[in-house]
Order: structure tokens, then C-alpha cells, then sequence
């Protein structure tokens, strides 16, 4: 038998006992959220990204507007319990370049989560059924105290995260109204000396419209400045969704 959370077992049992003796009912699976993580060969989302990454102590940062795009491309498993595909991603500077694939990363959902594994580090995005005040480890599969290079200093990114569903509504992105948003915070941090914030947002039948995050070290005391101009090493990410097709 196939593999269900528990909910899940609970809302099979009981549609079964209220149809009757004689009847079974199959369950809606919209009520579990998976189309706010759709995976079918041939999709494509394009993101626009900008981002500020604080080099030499902040004296000679880089300030870049790019763009991404993401197609699914190839399934490399498919059994009974996921679905794996490939994920090519292409980068170019702006509208007029050509796509120059920069990497390929794999995704998967079942019937609990969905993973996504960007290089060799693996997140659980979002669980299922996606409730609103859901929280979880995103991090099961790599120790969040690990360091990792960013701009030859090594930064504590993913330490203290927290996943949480925090808001299911309608919501603009982009100037784009989308009625069904699901809001994932990972942490909103700030001391003395360190800014840790991260969300994602995703859009039922469509995925990540939106991922914000704001990583910073400093030594620099002076709170009046904004963390932009304090930081000494980190960066600054925003990704949003630009178009969505099915192919």
C-alpha cells in the first residue's frame, strides 16, 4: 500500500466509514496542497534576481540584476512513492543575452514533502498537508551548522532556521496578483551584529513566485545605518517570478 501521513490515513478512514458500507470514496488531494509545488515534465518558470553581495568589508560590493530559469526536463526515478526530475537551470545578464545553462539541480515530491536538492545540499521546501502554522526541519538532510563560502568569507547561513507556513491568501508579487499564495518563513533574526531573514512564497498551480533573503555579518556598531551599508560580509537575495509555462 502506498505510503500516506497520517492525516492523510485519517481523512481516508473516515470518507470511507461516511459513504456507506458499499462505497469508497476517493479523496480530494487538493486539500493537501500539492499544486503549490507542481512538478511535470516541461515546466518552465523564469525569475528575475537581484542581489548585493558585500565584498572586501563591505567597501566593494556587487550590486546585479540577472535572470534565471528553471525547466524540468528529465525524470530519473519513478516509483511507486516519488518522482524525481531533473532541474536545468540557465542563466543570462539580461532580456537580450542567450540562455547559458549554468547547472542541474533534482526535485521530487511525495505524498508527506517536497525536497528540492540544489548542488549537493538537500531542503525539504514544503510538507503536505501545507496548513497554515505548519512548522518543520528543512534541514534533515545536512548539518545547519556547517559554513559555506560566500564571497571568500565563510558565513553560518542556515543556522536557527525554522520552517513555518505562516500565511495562505492572496497575495501581489511582481504586480502580479495571484489568489492562492503560500507564505514559508525560515527565519527573521537581527542582534547586534548579525541579520538573518528568509521567505519563500508559493502559488498554487504554479510554485516559487517569490524568495527574499537578507545574510549579514558585521562588526560595525553604529545601528543608525541600514544593514546594507553595516555589512561586512553576507548578501542580499530577491528572486521573483517573471513567467510560468507548461509546455
Amino acid at each position: 500500500m502506498k505510503r500516506l501521513p497520517i492525516f492523510l490515513f485519517s481523512v481516508l478512514f473516515f470518507s470511507v466509514i461516511s459513504c456507506g458500507e458499499n462505497e469508497i470514496e476517493t479523496p480530494d488531494e487538493t486539500i493537501f496542497g500539492y499544486e503549490y509545488f507542481p512538478l511535470a515534465l516541461g515546466y518552465e518558470w523564469i525569475y528575475s534576481v537581484d542581489s548585493v553581495l558585500i565584498i572586501q568589508g563591505g567597501d566593494n560590493n556587487i550590486i546585479s540584476s540577472s535572470f534565471i530559469k528553471e525547466e524540468l526536463i528529465e525524470v530519473i526515478e519513478d516509483s511507486e512513492f516519488k518522482k524525481e526530475y531533473k532541474l536545468q537551470r540557465s542563466y543570462r545578464k539580461d532580456s537580450l543575452s542567450q540562455w547559458q545553462i549554468k547547472n542541474i539541480w533534482i526535485t521530487q515530491r511525495d505524498d508527506g514533502r517536497a525536497i528540492r536538492s540544489e548542488g549537493n545540499i538537500s531542503f525539504v521546501k514544503l510538507v503536505f498537508p501545507a496548513v497554515d502554522g505548519t512548522k518543520w526541519d528543512g534541514h534533515i538532510f545536512f548539518d545547519d551548522e556547517k559554513e559555506f563560502p560566500v564571497a571568500a568569507e565563510n558565513l553560518t547561513v542556515y543556522r536557527g532556521w525554522e520552517y513555518k507556513i505562516n500565511n495562505i491568501g492572496a497575495k501581489t508579487i511582481g504586480g502580479t496578483l495571484y489568489p492562492e499564495v503560500l507564505d514559508v518563513s525560515h527565519i527573521d533574526e537581527v542582534t547586534f551584529i548579525s541579520k538573518r531573514f528568509s521567505t519563500e512564497s508559493y502559488a498554487k498551480g504554479i510554485g516559487l513566485v517569490e524568495r527574499k533573503m537578507e545574510i549579514f555579518d558585521t562588526q560595525d556598531g553604529n545601528e543608525s545605518l541600514p544593514w546594507i551599508e553595516r555589512a561586512e560580509k553576507g548578501f542580499q537575495l530577491t528572486q521573483t517570478l517573471v513567467s510560468f509555462k507548461k509546455k
